[in-house]
C-alpha cells in the first residue's frame, strides 16, 4: 500500500532545508524530457526561489511522502512579477483576459513552479499541490505557463479547466510559453473532485473530421473505451482550425484524429470517451456564375453514357442552370453541442451507414429537383438569393480520459 501524501504550506518564507529539498527536485524534474533544462541554471531557485515567496501573495506547497518531498508549488501576485507582465502585454491585443490582468494585476496570482518527483506522478500530487496553493486567494484569475514542448503537462491543465491564452517565445530561446488561465475560485474547485480516483485522470481532447472517421472508424458513444491515431496541432491545422472554429476553440485541441497518413501517428491513445461534441459554424449557400465550358464540351449534367447514337444521358434535361451553389461562412461564432453519439454516415455496412446512404439519397434526389428548377429559372431571372444562415458541421471535439498509471 501506498505511503499517504501531506500537504505543507509556507507563506512569505520558507526553512532552508525545505528549500534545498525543492532544488533537488526541480533540478531532477526538469534536465529530464521533454524540457532537458541545464541543471546548474534551475539549482539558481536555491537564490530566487525565495525571493519570489517573499513577494506580495507568495505561498510555496511542498508534498511529502514518509518524510520526503515529492511535489512543490510556487505562486505569487500577478503585480510582484515583471515578467510575467512582459508575457501578458505579449497577448494583450489578442486576450481581453491578459489585458483585464494587466489593468488589474493585483486581482491576478502567478503560479511560477509546478513540479513532482517522478516516481511518485499518477497520485494526483500536482493537482494537490495547486489546489493548496490557489486556496482561500484573493486574487479571482490564475495564469501559469508550460513550454510548448510539454503536450502533457498542457493537456493535464487543460483537463482542470484552465484554457489557453496563446504562445510566447521566451527571450534567447527559440521554445516557446503556453499561457493558460482560469478564474481561481472555478479551478479550485475542479482541483478537489469528489471522487478520488478522478485525480488519476488526463483527459485529451481531440479533433475529429467527419469526412476522415465516417471513412473507415466506427460510430463513438460516450462511457465507450476508444483508441485513436493522433497526430500533433502543427502549425497548418492550426491555422486552418483557427480560421475555421477561431483561436478559443483551437486552443483547446490537444491533437488531431489522422489515419490515412503513410506513416505511423506520433501517438495512439485509448481511453474513455469522456464528452463528445459537434462543431458547426455559421454558413449559408451563395450562387455564382458557372465558369464557360470550352468549344464543343457537354455540361456534366448532360454527359453522354450510352452508345454513340444512342442518345442515352445523365443529368437534369436540357437546360443547366448558369449558377452553381456553395457554402459560405458567415459571420458569428462557432456552435459547440454536446453529443451522446457520433454516428457514421458511411464507408462500412453498419446501421448508421445505411441510414447515412437513405439520406444522401433523399438529398441527392432533392438537389436534383432544386437544380432543375434553378436551371429553368436561371433562363430568365437574376442568381437565386443566398440561402439562410445555419450552423455547418465542421467537425467534432473528442474528450478522452487517459489512465495517468
Amino acid at each position: 500500500m501506498m505511503s499517504p501524501v501531506g500537504y505543507t504550506s509556507f507563506t512569505g518564507s520558507a526553512p532552508d532545508n525545505v528549500w534545498g529539498e525543492v532544488t533537488q527536485l526541480f533540478v531532477e524534474a526538469f534536465t529530464a524530457e521533454p524540457y532537458n533544462e541545464d541543471a546548474i541554471d534551475l539549482a539558481t531557485i536555491r537564490q530566487w526561489g525565495p525571493e519570489h515567496l517573499g513577494h506580495r501573495g507568495g505561498r510555496l506547497v511542498i508534498a511529502t511522502v514518509d518524510g520526503r518531498i515529492v511535489g512543490f508549488a510556487l505562486a505569487h501576485g500577478l503585480d510582484a512579477d515583471p515578467a510575467w507582465l512582459g508575457i501578458l502585454a505579449q497577448l494583450a491585443d489578442s486576450s481581453s483576459t491578459a489585458s483585464a490582468a494587466l489593468a488589474r494585476p493585483a486581482d491576478a496570482v502567478v503560479v511560477h513552479e509546478l513540479a513532482v518527483a517522478e516516481d511518485q506522478r499518477g497520485r494526483g500530487i500536482a493537482r494537490g499541490c495547486l489546489a493548496a496553493v490557489l486556496q482561500d486567494r484573493t486574487e479571482t484569475q490564475t495564469f501559469i505557463g508550460v513550454y510548448e514542448r510539454a503536450t502533457e503537462a498542457a493537456a493535464m491543465y487543460r483537463s482542470w479547466g484552465l484554457s489557453e491564452l496563446g504562445r510566447v517565445p521566451m527571450p534567447g530561446d527559440a521554445i516557446a510559453l503556453r499561457v493558460l488561465t482560469a478564474p481561481t475560485t472555478e479551478l479550485v474547485s475542479r482541483l478537489r473532485p469528489t471522487n478520488p480516483e478522478s485525480a488519476r485522470m488526463i483527459r485529451r481532447t481531440l479533433w475529429l473530421s467527419p469526412w476522415e472517421w465516417d471513412c473507415c472508424g466506427g460510430p463513438l458513444e460516450t462511457g465507450q473505451r476508444a483508441t485513436f491515431s493522433v497526430w500533433p496541432v502543427d502549425d497548418g491545422q492550426r491555422t486552418w482550425l483557427t480560421e475555421a472554429i477561431g483561436a478559443d476553440l483551437t486552443a483547446q485541441i490537444d491533437g488531431v484524429e489522422m489515419h490515412h497518413e503513410e506513416g505511423p501517428a506520433p501517438e495512439r491513445l485509448t481511453g474513455r470517451l469522456a464528452k463528445l461534441s459537434r462543431v458547426s459554424i455559421p454558413s449559408r449557400l451563395i450562387h455564382t456564375k458557372r465558369p464557360l465550358l470550352p468549344l464543343g464540351a457537354l455540361p456534366a449534367a448532360r454527359r453522354l453514357v450510352g452508345p454513340p447514337g444512342s442518345g442515352v444521358y445523365i443529368g437534369i434535361g436540357a437546360a443547366v442552370s448558369d449558377y452553381v451553389t456553395h457554402h459560405e461562412t458567415a459571420p458569428g461564432p462557432p456552435v459547440v453541442e454536446g453529443t451522446p453519439r457520433i454516428p457514421l454516415t458511411r464507408g462500412i455496412d453498419h446501421p448508421d451507414a445505411q441510414a447515412g446512404a437513405q439520406a444522401a439519397a433523399a438529398e441527392a434526389r432533392a438537389a436534383a429537383q432544386r437544380a432543375e428548377a434553378a436551371a429553368r429559372a436561371a433562363q430568365t431571372t437574376d442568381p437565386p438569393p443566398p440561402g439562410e444562415v445555419a450552423p455547418r458541421l465542421v467537425g467534432y471535439l473528442v474528450e478522452l480520459d487517459l489512465d495517468a498509471d
